[in-house]
């Protein structure tokens, strides 16, 4: 992997971070030991696989999914628009 596909992955994973941990830590922790335990991956694994990503986070987060990924968006900000977060995006919409 090339040095700007880390830094499109750093910035996917940190603002997926930041959106969680807003939303209080138990529940972050628990998404995280969700994606080891499901799916034997991490954060940085749902750049490739968001569909994992999404099933837990509308499981856990429920009718506040879609908040989440509102803030996530706003995250991305000026990035957005690129074909790697828009892609994120919209494998992760309902």
């Amino acid at each position: 992997m090339n040095v700007e596909n880390n830094a499109k992955r750093a910035l996917l994973v940190f603002s997926i971070e930041k959106v969680l941990m807003k939303m209080g830590q138990p529940e972050y922790e628990l998404v995280v030991a969700r994606l080891k335990n499901e799916y034997d991956c991490f954060l940085v694994n749902c750049a490739e696989n968001p569909q994992y990503l999404k099933r837990i986070l509308e499981d856990v987060y429920g009718n506040a999914y879609d908040d989440i990924l509102r803030e996530i968006r706003k995250e991305f900000g000026e990035f957005v628009s690129q074909k790697y977060y828009s892609d994120f995006l919209v494998a992760m919409s309902r």
